[in-house]
């Protein structure tokens, strides 16, 4: 008999242009098992209201189509690690309100990006961002599951490594806080998971620190730029810094395989979604 691959959940991030229900439409047209979302314009500060409508489409679709889970991700101007009371106070604004929104919809998971604690101490930063997390698990109401997410490391930021994600974990010790992996970060703030030592290194490390079952979701991106260049540049799969033999060895770990993979790439001449969806795919080796 022949031996079956075991399923894994590949998906990206899909527009929720018109309304929010149709991104459903778009994740199963491209052929997504798992999907994420921003809940709002993430360039702006503005909210634009989602009708009761939309919000009762979304739901029913969530329940009868087969994608899940669905994740949201913070829009790009909240900074919840801001020593500026301006910054920091619309910053909070927007994260209560999109945070409130996934437990309305039912989206389990919201993924938050590193803070940045420009113009004061780490110590400073951490402590704001380590307070506005424990805010948005009142703000979910136990519904939602915040992921903080590696950053690309560099000055002034928080998440560049894992250690200091597992410190954050450890302060707020909650169950409703976890991690989001993002491989290109990982890359750029000195991780080389691109051949099998890298990797095996890597995979070492987070279960030293952070423990594997602290990660929640994957973000699969490769890297325009080199290891440790502290650069957010993503690429197509395997036509990156990456390549092939990374994310072969990443996506056929056992437990990673077992996590909801999303990309984030480039959409452009060489490739659609579908194309770097099908490749990493292509890459999954059977059991």
């Amino acid at each position: 008999m022949k031996e079956l691959v075991e399923e894994v959940k590949i998906g990206c991030h899909v527009s929720i242009a018109k309304s929010i229900d149709l991104a459903f439409d778009r994740a199963k047209k491209i052929g997504c098992s798992t999907f994420q979302v921003f809940t709002k314009n993430p360039r702006g500060w503005a909210f634009k209201e989602i009708l009761k409508e939309e919000i009762d489409r979304f739901k029913a679709k969530y329940l009868n189509y087969n994608i899940s889970p669905v994740v949201a991700h913070i829009s790009y101007l909240p900074n919840l690690a801001s020593l500026n009371d301006d910054i920091y106070t619309k910053s909070m604004v927007s994260f209560r309100k999109e945070i409130e929104l996934c437990a309305i919809l039912g989206i389990p998971y919201f993924v938050i990006h590193s803070g940045s604690y420009k113009g004061g101490t780490f110590q400073e930063g951490f402590e704001k961002y380590v307070e506005s997390i424990q805010k948005g698990i009142d703000f979910g109401e136990g519904r939602v599951t915040i992921l903080v997410e590696n950053s690309a490391g560099g000055k002034k930021t928080l998440t560049g490594n894992f250690a200091n994600i597992n410190t954050v974990l450890e302060e707020i010790n909650d169950s409703k806080v976890k991690v989001c992996f993002d491989t290109c970060h990982a890359f750029s703030a000195g991780y080389d998971i691109s051949n099998q030592s890298g990797v095996s290194d890597f995979i070492a490390e987070v279960k030293a620190s952070i423990g594997m079952e602290s990660i929640a979701i994957i973000h699969a991106n490769d890297s325009k730029t080199e290891v440790g260049s502290n650069r957010d540049l993503h690429e197509h799969l395997g036509l990156g810094k990456i390549g092939e033999i990374g994310f072969s060895e990443l996506i056929n770990d056992s437990a990673l395989r077992k996590k909801p993979w999303i990309l984030e790439t480039p959409i452009d001449e060489r490739r659609t979604d579908v194309d770097n969806i099908n490749y990493l795919r292509s890459l999954i080796k059977n059991k």
